[in-house]
């Protein structure tokens, strides 16, 4: 791995720390000023703009209280790749699920330049493969699925 490809990996770690606590100064230091992020689900619009994203994940954080690991991650050149978990509860609910997704980020000056996300959420249940060993290879898990 080259130097670019082990900044843009730090970057894209720092931003998923960042979506952890909700710290839109630190969301907004890894992204170019004109981020675009794009969702799969076609009801959701993308979201453009740094400080609207960081917003967004700020927002995201207090609501749904999500705990995001990245799982897997890779690079080439200005682009990365990333496989993360999300566990988060509803609104006024202490239930928690799992959302499960992947993640392209192509960067520009060590900054996240556009997000696609390939993930699709249900709003009361989780989302991951079925049968999939995620405890043997140590991905997050809910406490009651330990």
């Amino acid at each position: 791995m080259n130097a670019v490809e082990t900044i843009n990996i730090a970057v894209v770690r720092k931003y998923f720390e960042a979506c952890n606590t909700g710290d839109v100064d630190e969301l907004m230091s890894t992204m170019t000023p004109d981020v675009a992020h794009y969702f799969l689900p076609k009801t959701f619009p993308p979201i453009r703009g740094a400080e609207h994203l960081a917003r967004f994940w700020r927002k995201y954080k207090v609501t749904l209280n999500p705990e995001w690991k990245v799982e897997r991650i890779i690079a080439s050149g200005d682009e990365v790749v990333n496989e993360w978990s999300c566990a988060w509860s509803p609104p006024g609910d202490s239930r928690r699920f799992m959302n499960r997704g992947t993640e392209w980020y192509v960067m520009r000056d060590a900054r996240i330049a556009e997000v696609r996300a390939y993930f699709i959420a249900s709003p009361d249940s989780s989302a991951e493969l079925p049968a999939f060993p995620y405890l043997e290879r140590g991905y997050l898990l809910l406490p009651d699925s330990e």
